[in-house]
């Protein structure tokens, strides 16, 4: 489970770090890393059907990432799908593994995943890095999380999101790049540059 949620503490602080921060209104880039297998101008998602998920802690949240994800997606000239109603994905397993069965049966060459790790403000001092907890399907698990007293009193929340293309064909991720999103009150602006910040960052990566 390496690619499903960001382990390292030292990437963790990094990230908190960034959260902090607040300056910038559009989702930072972090990390990001490309098979150099491929090269830097594949574009092998130009065109190709795609098998998008959003893996999020919260149904309402997943959802809403879905549909920006998708509408990125084909905004960049590919064609995206979705799992069947029904399926169920196992958190004690990778996650992009247990994909690449049903992109497979579904025709896509590939796959694109968005995991979203919480970062929440709250009342009270101080900066807490702690265990956040997040869902998908029937399972659960836990990921890196913030807490910090970051603007006024009203709660808010941030993201850092891990993107990731893997080939069907070989079930092997060839992209990889993490972002963060500053805490704000408006979900859907954040999860919508979310999506396109990472979409970009798969273009600029040349697999668009």
């Amino acid at each position: 489970m390496t690619s499903y949620f960001l382990r390292r503490p030292a990437t963790a602080a990094v990230l908190a770090l960034s959260l902090l921060a607040g300056c910038a209104t559009s989702p930072q880039q972090e990390a990001q890393w490309i098979d150099p297998a491929i090269g830097s101008q594949s574009r092998m998602l130009q065109g190709a059907k795609v098998l998008v998920v959003c893996d999020a802690y919260d149904v309402a949240v997943r959802r809403i990432c879905q549909d920006q994800l998708l509408r990125e997606v084909a905004a960049k000239g590919a064609t995206p799908i979705t799992l069947p109603p029904g399926t169920v994905l196992l958190n004690d397993r990778d996650l992009d593994g247990q994909l690449v069965e049903s992109a497979s049966a579904l025709d896509a060459t590939a796959i694109f995943t968005m995991t979203l790790t919480p970062a929440t403000s709250n009342s009270g001092s101080g900066v807490t890095l702690g265990i956040g907890g997040f869902s998908f399907g029937r399972g659960g698990g836990g990921g890196v999380g913030l807490s910090a007293p970051i603007g006024g009193g009203g709660g808010s929340a941030g993201f850092a999101a891990s993107g990731r293309v893997t080939d069907v064909r070989n079930n092997r991720m060839v992209w990889t790049a993490t972002l963060v999103a500053s805490p704000s009150a408006d979900l859907y602006g954040k999860l919508r540059d979310l999506s396109r910040s990472m979409l970009d960052n798969a273009q600029s990566a040349g697999l668009f």
